[in-house]
């Protein structure tokens, strides 16, 4: 039995890193980048093989292109109670000429890893069981950090709100759970968002690559021990300025207006306030009739 897999790319739209706060939204598209893998029976344990570099895993310690499609892979085999082997090719990656361009190739691999195994298991596996362990798999992975949007993404495709429910305190605590517990739990909550049909995402290279786990450890740090400095931090030196001056005495009689280097700024929020109205008051998705609705066994 051979399964052939395909898993999206995701791109956030808005809130990437106000996600990693439990309880608030972002919003993450599945693009049309997909990843892909075949998943065949093989020998006893799990052997994966990433064909673009020729690097194959099949026990210890996984090199780093495959370490979140490992993780999840042994997690999955932990859920299916699967004795006998898997072995998961993986045809390409979310890379162009091996440099990362941020679609999430990491959470797409776990899902893969964990489709997977399911594929060839006999216990049935729900797309709720499936997209926890893909999660716990890639937020153990990360260190015990991130939110688990851009594994939805990957997962389930389209555009949707995403909020973290992500209770586990680290690594080690999530892996020590037994594998049903970690299937059963609901890390996050998703809903999908029906937009206008004729609507198109055209996504830029901007050239650099970003350490992602570096930007979410720096970010949780900010958050953790300084939160009510945020405000303060957020304005900028300009605004700040503005702001004390208006507040001044002098001010107070006399006319005052944003200087003219600001006013393009104010123009591409507005454009933002029109394109989130959009998504706010979205057509009903054709397919459901329901707009914006769960997805799987989320709510």
């Amino acid at each position: 039995m051979t399964v052939r897999l395909a898993a999206s790319g995701k791109v956030f739209l808005a809130g990437e890193y106000a996600v990693l706060d439990p309880g608030r939204p972002a919003l993450v598209a599945g693009i049309d980048w997909k990843m892909h893998a075949v998943a065949e029976p093989g020998a006893r344990g799990v052997q994966i093989v990433h064909r673009p570099s020729g690097l194959l895993w099949d026990g210890g310690q996984a090199p780093a292109e495959l370490r979140f499609a490992a993780r999840a892979a042994l997690l999955a085999m932990a859920f299916c109670r699967k004795p006998d082997g898997v072995r998961i090719s993986f045809e390409d990656d979310l890379s162009r000429e091996g440099r990362k361009l941020g679609l999430g190739g990491s959470a797409a691999a776990c899902v893969l890893a964990v489709r997977a195994v399911c594929a060839l298991a006999d216990r049935r596996s729900g797309e709720d069981e499936i997209l926890a362990l893909a999660v716990a798999a890639h937020w153990a992975e990360q260190g015990g950090m991130g939110s688990g949007a851009d594994v939805a993404a990957a997962a389930l495709g389209g555009i949707l709100e995403v909020r973290s429910r992500i209770a586990w305190q680290s690594a080690g605590e999530v892996m020590a759970l037994p594998a049903d517990r970690v299937a059963a739990s609901r890390p996050i909550d998703v809903r999908r968002v029906a937009v206008p049909l004729q609507l198109r995402l055209l996504l830029v290279d901007a050239g650099e690559p970003a350490n992602t786990r570096l930007l979410v450890r720096e970010v949780m740090r900010a958050f953790r021990s300084s939160h009510r400095s945020w405000p303060g931090r957020a304005l900028s030196p300009r605004r700040r300025e503005l702001r004390e001056n208006r507040a001044a005495p002098a001010a107070a009689t006399a006319p005052w207006s944003l200087p003219s280097a600001t006013m393009p700024v104010i123009a591409r929020k507005r454009r933002c306030a029109r394109t989130f109205r959009c998504f706010a008051s979205p057509r009903p998705d054709p397919a459901s009739r329901a707009g914006r609705r769960p997805v799987s066994g989320y709510s």
